[in-house]
């Protein structure tokens, strides 16, 4: 197995992206912490993935906790080789003009303040080595701008320039930063809140997945720094 003795941290790995990329690691023999607000949901995940996996109560937006998620990983599994950012969200917080300064700053903490705090703590382990994977989710928006989502395309697009940074500074450590941008995911959640769409031309969060996995093979460290699109049809 291509991860076997490997520690990865999921951020959300609960969320309906995360548990997909959660399974896919397990099976490639991966030890896996997850961050969750609360209990594991029953039937998330089947008893042999379960064994896989240790949960760790977190808030990803607050630098008190993303320190003490580490500080725990340090304890029990000494570093984390792979970090996968997921939590975030999405507000269609509407005209620029109309934009609530809280909406506004509500997305660049989900989207983008978490996701400076993992990989920085990520960054900062002791011992981390010549290998180690960053994968961040950006969004279509990086590529295509779409009104009516202000707040959530910039703080996508951050994620996009922050990955772009960390890729400069990690050449040449054996650590790479990725970052992905798909359009809609196909998930039971957006299927409902979007029933008449053609959800055949929406992602499946399996693909993302399943690119991750490529991505840390030893021959791909030459890929850094990149965005990603995963458009789909749509």
């Amino acid at each position: 197995m291509l991860l076997e003795g490997k520690i990865v941290v999921v951020t959300g790995g609960t969320g309906q992206l995360g548990r997909v990329v959660v399974r896919r690691f397990e099976r490639e023999g991966a030890k896996i912490f997850l961050t969750t607000r609360g209990r594991i949901p029953a039937g998330t995940f089947p008893p042999p993935v379960l064994r896989n996996i240790i949960p760790i109560r977190a808030d990803v937006t607050r630098e008190k906790s993303v320190t003490n998620l580490f500080r725990t990983i340090a304890g029990k599994a000494n570093k984390a080789d792979i970090l996968i950012n997921t939590v975030g969200g999405f507000s269609a917080t509407g005209p620029i003009a109309r934009t609530d300064p809280k909406a506004w700053e509500k997305m660049l903490e989900l989207n983008l303040k978490s996701v400076f705090l993992c990989c920085r703590a990520f960054l900062r382990q002791k011992g981390i080595g010549d290998f180690g994977r960053i994968f961040n989710i950006a969004a279509q928006t990086v590529y295509r701008a779409s009104r009516n989502r202000a707040a959530y395309a910039v703080s996508k697009g951050a994620v996009a320039t922050l990955t772009e940074l960390l890729g400069e500074e990690l050449r040449g450590t054996g650590i790479t930063a990725n970052a992905f941008a798909p359009s809609i995911l196909d998930t039971p959640s957006n299927r409902e809140a979007m029933p008449g769409e053609d959800f055949s031309a929406w992602v499946d969060p399996g693909v993302i997945a399943e690119e991750m996995i490529q991505l840390c093979r030893p021959g791909a460290s030459a890929i850094n720094g990149a965005v990603i699109p995963i458009f789909g049809g749509v």
